[in-house]
C-alpha cells in the first residue's frame, strides 16, 4: 500500500440517524478513542467500504437477544450511502440492519488486528 492510498477523494457527506446495536457501536467507539486516528463515523465508512469491496451480498445481521439499539447520527460518504440504498432496494433489508451487518463483518474480519 502506498501512502496516498490511505486518502479518500472528496465526496459529499450525508448525515443520517440510524439504529445501531449498542455492542457494535461500543466496539467502534473504543477503536476510535483508543486505536485509530479516526472518528466513529469514519470507521463506520471503512466498515461499509470493507463490505462493498468484497463484491458479495451483505449478510443480514440479526440483532442478538438482549442487545439494545441506540439511535445515533453518523456522517456517511454519499457514494457508500447510495450503494447501501441500492442494496436495500434489492434485498428489502432495512438500512440500519445493513449498516449493522457491515460493522459486524468489519469487526469479525479484523478482530486480530486490534
Amino acid at each position: 500500500m502506498k501512502a496516498i492510498d490511505r486518502l479518500y477523494r472528496k465526496d459529499k457527506n450525508i448525515t443520517r440517524s440510524v439504529h445501531i446495536d449498542q455492542d457494535l457501536y461500543s466496539k467502534i467507539q473504543y477503536l476510535s478513542e483508543n486505536v485509530f486516528d479516526a472518528s466513529v463515523s469514519r470507521i463506520i465508512n471503512v466498515c461499509i467500504e470493507n463490505s462493498l469491496l468484497k463484491n458479495k451480498s451483505i449478510a443480514f445481521y440479526k440483532k442478538p437477544d438482549g442487545t439494545d439499539s441506540i439511535y445515533r447520527s453518523i456522517v456517511l460518504r454519499k457514494s457508500f450511502y447510495d450503494e447501501l440504498i441500492k442494496i436495500k432496494g434489492k434485498t428489502g433489508i432495512s438500512f440500519s440492519r445493513l449498516l449493522n451487518g457491515c460493522m459486524k463483518e468489519f469487526l469479525d474480519d479484523y478482530k486480530n488486528e486490534f
